[in-house]
């Protein structure tokens, strides 16, 4: 069995501060600025932990340890869109690629405090309303990883970009 992860806890020499910059912003609350009243705060990536050669693994967006989840907290009409990754990168230049592939059910919108969920295909922009006093939505994504059956063991990275987009009550 080959140990890979999908990113490193500690890591050391060149890119090191972006790593830090990286897990500093994912763990704690970054409220982002965004057109009318939601703030944005990134709690946690998607993880995918250590992979077996030739094994896929997939994380459920249901996967608490384990899936991205973003907090929206505020009120409006909002779009979300993920800039998906093909796979994951192994640490060092031109290193081997490590597929990923994220299906029509990985991304799912909660509204904690009335139980209703949304589920919907995170290659594609979601739009949903966060109701004024409703205490925000959560966005969460799972995906799967699929090393082939030669792929080399190390530390795999990507990054995911998620745009949220709030309409304008002004306009």
């Amino acid at each position: 069995m080959a140990k890979r992860w999908a990113g490193s806890a500690l890591r050391r020499g060149p890119g090191a501060w972006r790593l830090a910059a990286l897990l500093a912003l994912l763990t704690g609350p970054c409220p982002a600025l965004a057109q009318g009243t939601v703030s944005v705060l990134p709690v946690q990536g998607l993880r995918f932990g250590t992979l077996s050669t030739g094994i896929p693994t997939v994380v459920s967006p249901l996967d608490g340890s384990h899936r991205a989840s973003i907090e929206l907290v505020g009120a409006g009409q909002v779009t979300v869109t993920f800039e998906l990754p093909a796979g994951l990168r192994a640490a060092g230049p031109g290193g081997p690629l490590l597929p990923l592939r994220f299906g029509a059910a990985d991304g799912r919108v909660t509204f904690p405090r009335s139980g209703a969920s949304l589920v919907f295909d995170p290659q594609a922009p979601v739009s949903f309303s966060i109701p004024p006093g409703s205490g925000g939505a959560t966005v969460w994504l799972g995906g799967s990883a699929e090393p082939g059956p030669r792929q080399a063991p190390g530390t795999y990275e990507a990054a995911i970009t998620v745009s949220v987009v709030v309409a304008n009550s002004a306009t």
